[in-house]
């Protein structure tokens, strides 16, 4: 009978099954994806999810109704939903990287975030969030300074003219939506990838800002194409009673993992 030594340590192999998070090889760069490639992101998303459905449906879940009830507490839900999801969003990223790399799904994943890269992560969100406070801000000046600064509108109002005035004002309103619109656009692209680039790809949080806005701009027709779609999925997912995103939103997730793999990580 083989005796049982109570100070051996344990196997290689078990303290690695029980890492809660590694990091990916990147390949340095930013690599270009097709049109073709970025469309069958929501397929190899579904086929992530065979035998996880339940832990990747929970943890979305789950994080939905964190991210709800800490909106509704006063004063606080006006910041703080916007950093939680950030940590959040670094557990899902976990969850399918254990998935790919393991082919076992945790639901305790979900809460990675809270205890690696936090700082990184929770300073990704306080950009994130003066970045989106200063366009709406721009956007509001802009939109008071078309209403109220050009002599151009008065003088066609006091001319007796009020079509010309409402035809000035109306065209300056669509000037700054237009503007805002194509704002917001270019300001995701700095985040879109930074939360797996900064928690599986150890970059820090300006390279990490970089490396998407970068894989954004090269992508952007592809990308611009997967968002469309996956635009109308929602919409038609959001019909019965919005039961169809809990379908729709695990495939999504899975899609960004393997979006993310596909124009940053080594084969």
């Amino acid at each position: 009978m083989e005796e049982v030594n109570p100070y051996q340590q344990p196997a290689t192999a078990n303290v690695q099954s029980e890492q809660s998070t590694s990091s990916l090889s990147l390949h340095g760069g930013v690599g270009k994806v097709g049109v073709g490639q970025a469309l069958g992101w929501l397929g190899e998303g579904a086929r992530m999810l065979s035998g996880h459905w339940g832990p990747v449906i929970g943890a979305l879940v789950v994080a939905f109704l964190i991210y709800m009830a800490v909106s509704m507490i006063p004063l606080v839900g006006y910041i703080a939903p916007n950093f939680l999801l950030m940590l959040l969003y670094a557990g899902i990223v976990q969850m399918f990287f254990r998935i790919e790399q393991e082919g076992r799904s945790d639901f305790g994943d979900l809460f990675a975030g809270f205890s690696n890269k936090t700082g990184p992560l929770l300073l990704l969100a306080l950009v994130q969030f003066a970045a989106i406070w200063g366009v709406m801000i721009a956007m509001i000046a802009g939109m008071v300074a078309m209403a109220g600064v050009d002599m151009a509108a008065f003088s066609a109002l006091e001319s007796g003219d009020p079509a010309a005035f409402s035809n000035f004002f109306t065209a300056g309103m669509i000037t700054m939506m237009v503007l805002g619109f194509v704002a917001m656009i270019l300001l995701t692209f700095p985040f879109y990838f930074a939360v797996p680039l900064i928690f599986l790809g150890d970059r820090g949080l300006g390279e990490a800002m970089k490396m998407s806005t970068q894989a954004c701009l090269k992508n952007f027709i592809p990308l611009l194409v997967y968002g469309i779609v996956a635009g109308i999925l929602s919409l038609v997912a959001a019909l019965p009673i919005l039961l169809g995103w809990l379908v729709l939103m695990p495939i999504l997730a899975g899609a960004y993992y393997q979006a993310f793999k596909d124009v940053f990580v080594e084969s």
